[in-house]
């Protein structure tokens, strides 16, 4: 049980230092930069995956998401229901956003130095996706290293993230 927790708690420094390690808005690009939505900002679950060490654990990542910075806070459960949620840590990066023509908004990174990557981007408005039994929901859809990913406002089994967020 402890490798699990060790592997979680890696995967989630990764997955800080992977989104953290985008960029900073010069200051000519602050002056630029967009507030979100009220549609998007707010707290959002995505589904990591099923890992086993001596049992089923399903791993999910809390993302709380402010015009001041994005939030990732990464839970196990025991439970395929996803409830009880125990905490594993916190990443809390600042970020800022702007607009692209796309349709969507470019995370920028306040901490680090190289000024013309981003993190990622966010969809300008919420999707509808289809999950468990075929039925619609709302989702956030995310783009991170050229790789979508959804997240949902409550945990959800559904649209796994790539492993690779957590090696």
């Amino acid at each position: 049980m402890k490798t699990i927790y060790k592997g979680l708690i890696m995967g989630l420094a990764s997955l800080g230092l992977f989104m953290a390690g985008g960029a900073t808005t010069s200051a000519q690009a602050a002056s630029k930069t967009a507030k979100l939505p009220s549609s998007l900002t707010g707290t959002w679950y995505g589904y990591v995956g099923k890992f086993d060490d001596q049992g089923n654990y399903y791993a999910v990542v809390k993302v709380s998401i402010t015009n001041k910075e994005i939030t990732a806070r990464e839970y196990t459960s025991k439970k395929a229901a996803l409830q009880p949620m125990k905490w594993l840590g916190t990443m809390a990066i600042p970020a800022t956003y702007t607009k692209k023509s796309q349709g969507a908004y470019r995370v920028h990174s306040r901490i680090m130095a190289d000024k013309k990557a981003s993190l990622g981007t966010i969809s300008r408005k919420a999707v509808k996706v289809k999950v468990l039994q075929n039925k619609k929901r709302l989702a956030l859809k995310m783009r991170i290293e050229g790789e979508n990913v959804y997240a949902f406002r409550t945990p959800l089994r559904s649209h796994t993230w790539s492993e690779d967020y957590l090696d």
